[in-house]
Parts: structure tokens; C-alpha cells; sequence
């Protein structure tokens, strides 16, 4: 698996550009650079840095596909539209899942 090319793969399945990848992970578009050159390799804790920014785990990242093991139709469903929003829009929806939960 080409790392840089998976980076790009789930930048575009997320509409996220490089531009705003860099500025979330705090990793320059220079080092993003040198790691397609592959003048740079990347650490587990920048891959983690990166899939916390598009909303993924470590295995999904490594994953061939994006399946969800042991979750139902709905459960998929709510991840994969969870991976599309902001910092602000996941606090937003955890607030009223949680309103909902207090019923």
C-alpha cells in the first residue's frame, strides 16, 4: 500500500484538500511533500494525526476497504456521515444524541 496515495484517496472521498489536511494536522504541505517524494517516511503518530483529521481509525486506514466489521446497515451509515463533518458539527451532533439519550 502506497501511503501518500491512500492520504489522497480518503482526502477526496472526504472533499478535503491537501491545503486543509495540512492546516488540521499541524503538518506542513512542505513535509506532505517530502513524504510523496518519499524523501520522508511517515510515523504511526502522523498517520494517527492524519485519521483523526479525516475521522478514521488506524485499521480503516489500512483497511483494503472501508467496511465496518460486526455493524449493522445503520451503524455504517452514521460513520460514513460522521467522516464528512468538523470538529464543530461532531460536538454539535454528540450534544443531540446525547439529548435524545436523556429521554
Amino acid at each position: 500500500m502506497n501511503i501518500m496515495e491512500r492520504i489522497d484517496e480518503l482526502c477526496k472521498k472526504r472533499n478535503i484538500s491537501k491545503y486543509r489536511l495540512s492546516q488540521i494536522t499541524g503538518i506542513s504541505q512542505s513535509a506532505f511533500s517530502k513524504m510523496a517524494r518519499q524523501q520522508s517516511s511517515l510515523s504511526l503518530e502522523t498517520i494517527q494525526r492524519i485519521c483523526d483529521a479525516l475521522g478514521i481509525s488506524l485499521a480503516q486506514f489500512f483497511s483494503e476497504s472501508e467496511n465496518y466489521p460486526d455493524l449493522t446497515l445503520q451503524q455504517v451509515q452514521l460513520l460514513d456521515f460522521w467522516s464528512l463533518l468538523d470538529e464543530k458539527k461532531r460536538a454539535y451532533a454528540l450534544l443531540m444524541i446525547e439529548k435524545l439519550t436523556d429521554i
